[in-house]
């Protein structure tokens, strides 16, 4: 009975091998883009990847960002650039590609969502401090408040905590509030409806318009985001990827890769 046993663990074992054999490796690093923070630097994100060994590293760079890679003026801005070329130029086979929405910055203006995202929360943090929100929106914005102090808390930490379930779980509550509680507020309040910016093709639209735009594409950006990784993880099958993102995608991107499993790979979380 007892070997009888065994020889099952022992069929089990290499049934689990051969399903996960010939799968990519994608291991999602939520990263803080600014060289400066006491959290992350170039060469702490270097030795990171030097551990991990990936064949492909993707960044959240479109296609145009990525001819200028090795410029000064990409990797003095950014610790994902700058630990990437340290890495390439260690192991110059390895693939640095984009998986970001592509002219996202542009798309952006061009649709009027900047610069009605910060000029929508400003106009709403003066009419909370002259206490000019209504009852229900006041808690809104309250809630909002409370949820980017928590972030703030997290700031403080390191960059294994900020990759943590327990800061998963409040920057996924923070960004709830933001993308789906807040519209709440510029779409009941008039004055939104009323205070206007200019797109670039001299067309106006309003901070409520603006906004809610603004909300709708963090749907689209990290949907777009996933299915490019998806595709990496197809063209570069068996291969071992490493995604730098910012902290703040990690929890939807974890998601959707989760919704949109085809069976080619599998997320590993470096940091346990």
């Amino acid at each position: 009975m007892k070997n009888l046993f065994l020889g099952l663990l022992i069929l089990l074992s290499c049934f689990y091998n051969a399903q996960n054999s010939g799968k990519t490796e994608i291991y999602i690093l939520g990263t803080v883009h600014e060289p400066l923070s006491p959290i992350l630097n170039p060469q702490s994100l270097f030795e990171i990847l030097e551990k991990i060994k990936p064949d492909v590293i993707l960044q959240e760079l479109d296609t145009e960002q990525m001819k200028d890679f090795k410029k000064e003026s990409m990797s003095k801005g950014s610790n994902e650039v700058s630990a990437a070329i340290l890495y390439l130029n260690k192991y110059p086979k390895t693939f640095n590609l984009p998986f970001e929405f592509e002219g996202r910055n542009q798309y952006r203006k061009d649709h009027g969502m900047v610069p009605t995202d910060n000029l929508t929360i400003k106009l709403m943090d003066s009419l909370y401090q002259k206490k000019a929100l209504n009852p229900t929106n006041t808690i809104i914005f309250e809630k909002y408040m409370e949820a980017n102090n928590a972030l703030k808390d997290f700031s403080k930490t390191d960059i294994k905590t900020l990759n943590s379930l327990s800061f998963e779980t409040v920057n996924r509550y923070r960004q709830f509030v933001q993308h789906h509680e807040i519209p709440k507020i510029s779409n009941s309040e008039d004055i939104f409806a009323r205070q206007f910016v200019t797109k670039p093709n001299g067309e106006k639209i309003s901070y409520r318009d603006g906004y809610q735009l603004w909300c709708n594409f963090w749907d689209m950006r990290n949907n777009t985001m996933a299915l490019n990784i998806i595709k990496q993880a197809n063209q570069y099958k068996g291969k071992k990827i490493v995604i730098l993102t910012g902290v703040q995608h990690k929890y939807y991107l974890k998601e959707l890769l989760d919704k949109y499993q085809d069976g080619n790979y599998k997320v590993i979380e470096y940091f346990k």
